[in-house]
């Protein structure tokens, strides 16, 4: 995938960016934290906030046809405390319930109800649950193709009817130039301004970019590195100061998840936006991406834009098209 040297923002400052939010639950009881950042950002974005109750079919043993009333009404009661939460703070709220393998649950709802973002618990498995393919949390974050929010199991700084819209204070967008980077960017920009928060723009010089390029010496990598990452980060000066956003930008040399959450927590980040390009085969068996690390290791909530819906942001109808056929052909 091509790494623009510039970020594009074709966006006003007065598009909303979030018109359709789905909190999916499966598995365990809701995370506080979770439900309360869904229904402030819902509050916030005067958005839909589906909460979707999914009945994992490989926990259950059964096929999605052979679910009973009894559970459905069981997967009813478990989103009921959230809807009358929703109700109370007058938000359109629209319960679901569902059953089979999450991730594919959520993807299905999401493309059949336009949905924008997805709040998420962050994965509590282990990295041998994660090389085999077996968090689902970690699936979901890769493959839906919507920007993903990741919470951390603790509670938000401000509550839910309290100043929702001062939530975000720090903003922090790592950047690198590719298509993830650059729509996550555009996601933390928008996110700066309707919360009157700092957008933080970092770049690292990663000491891992020098074995990607065979028949240099450190020196020219590193001094490639830097003028592109000059470039980028005037790039966000000049475009967060067009929306009237406080901006603050840095240019660091070390590894890159490192570097993120050193300055998440010497800079108070509340919030991170980021790409994410994902890892598959052998290199997901040597190590995690950076965003993997980011979200595991953050205290704050991360949102992840992945190479999915960083596509569909940048060739929509080329993507619904592949979309819609591999629909029709799921049904031949």
């Amino acid at each position: 995938m091509k790494s623009p040297s510039r970020l594009e923002v074709r966006e006003g400052t007065d598009i909303n960016l979030y018109n359709q939010v789905l909190l999916p639950l499966y598995g365990t009881d809701a995370v506080e934290s979770v439900v309360q950042y869904s229904l402030s950002l819902a509050e916030t974005y005067d958005a839909a906030l589906h909460v979707l109750s999914i009945q994992d079919e490989g926990h259950t043993g059964l096929e999605s046809d052979q679910v009973t009333t009894q559970e459905e009404w069981n997967a009813a009661a478990e989103i009921e405390p959230v809807v009358e939460q929703a109700h109370a703070l007058g938000l359109n709220v629209i319960p679901a319930v569902d059953s089979g393998h999450p991730p594919s649950v959520i993807r299905q709802y999401a493309e059949e109800n336009d949905i924008d973002l997805l709040v998420h618990q962050k994965p509590k498995q282990n990295r041998l649950a994660r090389v085999l393919r077996r968090d689902i949390s970690s699936r979901i974050i890769q493959t839906a193709p919507l920007p993903v929010l990741t919470i951390p199991d603790r509670s938000p700084f401000n509550p839910v009817g309290s100043s929702a819209t001062s939530q975000f204070t720090d903003v922090l967008v790592p950047t690198n130039g590719y298509d993830e980077a650059s729509v996550a960017f555009k996601h933390g920009l928008q996110i700066a301004k309707r919360h009157d928060a700092t957008l933080h723009g970092l770049l690292v010089v990663d000491e891992q970019s020098y074995s990607s390029r065979p028949g240099y010496t450190w020196r020219e990598v590193t001094d490639s590195w830097e003028q592109r990452g000059k470039r980028l980060l005037e790039d966000i000066t000049e475009k967060t100061a067009s929306f009237d956003v406080p901006v603050r930008t840095t240019l660091s040399y070390g590894q890159a998840q490192q570097e993120i959450l050193e300055y998440t927590e010497v800079n108070d980040i509340d919030l991170v936006t980021m790409g994410t390009r994902g890892l598959t085969g052998i290199r997901r068996l040597l190590q995690r991406s950076v965003a993997a690390h980011v979200i595991e290791e953050a205290d704050c909530p991360v949102l992840t834009i992945n190479r999915t819906t960083a596509e569909l942001k940048k060739h929509p109808y080329t993507f619904l098209r592949k979309a819609n056929q591999n629909r029709m052909s799921r049904l031949c």
